[in-house]
């Protein structure tokens, strides 16, 4: 699909622009997902990362009304609400760098606007700190009003095939000034 190869090479820079910050000798954490049919198909992407040495990559295995990480492999078996999922582990992590999240849009304040479920909110509110968030959209769903809760994941970039956005707070800490920076933006052919 057309869509997904521009969010699939969007991501990919914006990750490879990050990874290469990351001069440590620790692998970054990077939490992604495995995609439903409605979201942007994200294999080739899990697959490309899962191959770097440098880079671990979880999924998230659900529990209850929330879920934990755990660490990507085969086999991926198809669970609760069709999501597949890699098996349980006990496998825990000191801390997540980067998320990559589904979403279905934002709204003004850079919060996702999920599936209904809630179920990244409760798993991002038990971190002990917050990793770099990428929200993932196949359309540009932007709510031009706040309509999220508080305690609503927000996202430090949103991107979809027709719009790459960076959210920063431009008033060190005071959460009710915002600025989006554009990383790209693209055009449709006529």
């Amino acid at each position: 699909m057309r869509l997904d190869y521009r969010i699939q090479n969007a991501l990919k820079t914006e990750l490879e622009r990050l990874l290469s910050k990351h001069k440590g000798k620790q692998p970054v954490n990077l939490l992604f997902y495995y995609p439903l049919p409605i979201e942007f198909n994200s294999k080739k992407l899990l697959y490309i990362y899962k191959r770097k040495k440098k880079v671990q990559i979880f999924l998230p295995f659900m529990q209850g009304i929330s879920f934990k990480i755990v660490k990507y492999r085969l086999p991926i078996q198809k669970r609760a609400f069709g999501v597949y999922e890699p098996s349980n582990s006990s496998f825990k992590i000191s801390k997540l760098d980067y998320a990559i999240v589904p979403v279905i849009g934002i709204d003004k304040t850079f919060k996702r606007i999920g599936f209904g479920k809630g179920m990244y909110d409760r798993f991002f509110s038990t971190l002990k700190t917050k990793p770099q968030t990428i929200f993932i959209c196949r359309a540009l769903n932007l709510a031009q009003c706040a309509i999220t809760q508080p305690y609503d994941l927000q996202a430090d970039c949103f991107i979809s095939p027709f719009a790459s956005l960076k959210f920063k707070d431009i008033n060190n800490g005071n959460m009710g000034s915002y600025k989006l920076y554009s990383l790209r933006s693209s055009r449709r052919r006529r």
